[in-house]
């Protein structure tokens, strides 16, 4: 058996492809109602907290403009979202992670133009 293949350093494109990622989500939660089920959601703000996680690897100028582009998708995000109780994810991995609102603010939001069926799964969590 072959030994695994060591990791080379950060790849700053790595960051920049989730930023778009997370800037195109956040354009389309703009534009249209979120038609989505809760496990979507989910996968869609575990995307902001990879960027945080890649953030402390990388400058502001290496990650050139989209450090602003990041700035702006989380302002429109914000703008786009209402605040949520509970982490999105559940008390339980809450705890687990480590997550707080004021750290992993994503986890504590959700659509302000929601679906019946969303709102549905959000007020089963615990």
């Amino acid at each position: 058996m072959k030994p695994p293949i060591p990791m080379g350093p950060p790849d700053v494109t790595e960051l920049r492809d989730s930023i778009d990622q997370w800037a195109e989500f956040v354009a389309d939660l703009e534009r249209k109602d979120y038609a989505f089920d809760i496990d979507n959601w989910r996968n869609d703000v575990d995307v902001r907290q990879l960027i945080l996680e890649a953030l402390p690897m990388f400058s502001r100028e290496e990650m050139g403009d989209h450090a602003l582009k990041l700035d702006e998708a989380d302002k429109v995000f914000k703008a786009n979202t209402r605040d949520f109780k509970k982490c999105v994810w559940g008390h339980g991995t809450q705890k687990k992670e480590n997550w707080s609102p004021q750290n992993n603010w994503w986890y504590f939001r959700t659509p302000s133009r929601s679906n019946g069926a969303l709102e549905d799964e959000l007020a089963t969590v615990r």
